[in-house]
């Protein structure tokens, strides 16, 4: 049943659900729910999960997505859905590209630049992981750590957890709750909560909606309490990704974040994803707003 723009968009139940776009029109899309945030506004990720569906839809299915770069301009409200406007900026012979925007009451909130290519064959190399990493299934779930840290988080945070459609497991669960991290380096397991659909498509937007998690928050491990904190105020700013090979977004994936830099009250983060064999599979880089808060 079509979203009425007069009606509140439900809250997704399960990740695919953020990926089901309706079609109003020629390259005309719009979401059907919306993801909300801790402070009430749109989950980043949601829009670059539907943006890069949205973008999908107009390509050639032989062409897959291999890099998005996007701007997060306005905080995405909850109570409206988000329009998609795609334009088909080109088709060349090997390479689709395609701009996104995406508005909310008629003002521009993200755009983003989407490229697909077809499949060819070429050179192969790729980096190792350089830790030796526990699987998921010998850590505790974010949801876990929440009980155990309650004392450490603000109430707003464990009770995001009760309803949550990922799934997250720290690797340093001390560096995210206890103390202050020697390093700005972290790695972390992320999957959809449930299963998604098999395609090619939707697993790659889920994998671009879980790239967002945690990504500005860890360039503030070196400053504060504890990384779900309620002393800093954090968005994202920009967003860029790579995607390397296929992978499953409803099966584990590593995230391995390092921030090499934050000042300004800005902070930057990259990241590679490595599958549960730990090969590499897609590549990340964010900045953000970090901005202390003075407690009153």
């Amino acid at each position: 049943m079509p979203t009425s723009s007069s009606q509140v968009p439900p809250p997704p139940q399960h990740l695919h659900e953020v990926l089901e776009l309706e079609q109003l029109d020629t390259n005309l899309f719009r979401s059907r729910v919306n993801q909300v945030n801790s402070n009430r506004s749109l989950f980043g990720g949601q829009i670059l999960g539907q943006g890069l569906q949205a973008a999908a839809l107009t390509v050639s299915p032989e062409r897959v997505p291999h890099s998005l770069h996007g701007y997060f301009l306005l905080a995405g409200m909850s109570d409206i859905p988000v329009i998609y406007d795609v334009e088909l900026t080109r088709d060349g012979g090997s390479f689709s590209t395609r701009r996104i925007v995406a508005r909310q009451r008629a003002k521009t909130i993200f755009h983003m630049e989407c490229s697909f290519h077809k499949i060819e064959a070429g050179f192969e190399h790729e980096a190792t992981l350089d830790a030796d990493v526990p699987d998921p299934d010998e850590l505790l779930s974010l949801t876990q750590l929440a009980e155990r840290f309650a004392d450490r988080m603000p109430k707003t945070a464990a009770a995001m957890q009760e309803k949550a459609i990922v799934e997250l497991k720290p690797i340093t669960p001390e560096d995210f709750f206890l103390r202050k991290a020697e390093t700005t380096r972290a790695m972390y397991w992320i999957k959809a909560a449930s299963k998604l659909p098999d395609d090619a498509l939707t697993q790659t937007s889920a994998l671009a909606y879980l790239s967002d998690y945690f990504l500005t928050p860890i360039t503030v491990l070196k400053h504060t309490v504890s990384l779900i904190s309620d002393q800093v105020m954090m968005a994202s700013l920009d967003h860029a990704m790579w995607f390397h090979r296929a992978c499953r977004a409803d099966e584990w994936v590593l995230v391995d974040a390092v921030s090499p830099f934050a000042g300004g009250a800005r902070g930057f983060t990259r990241a590679q994803i490595w599958n549960r064999d730990r090969k590499l599979v897609a590549s990340v880089a964010q900045e953000g707003l970090v901005r202390p808060l003075t407690r009153k």
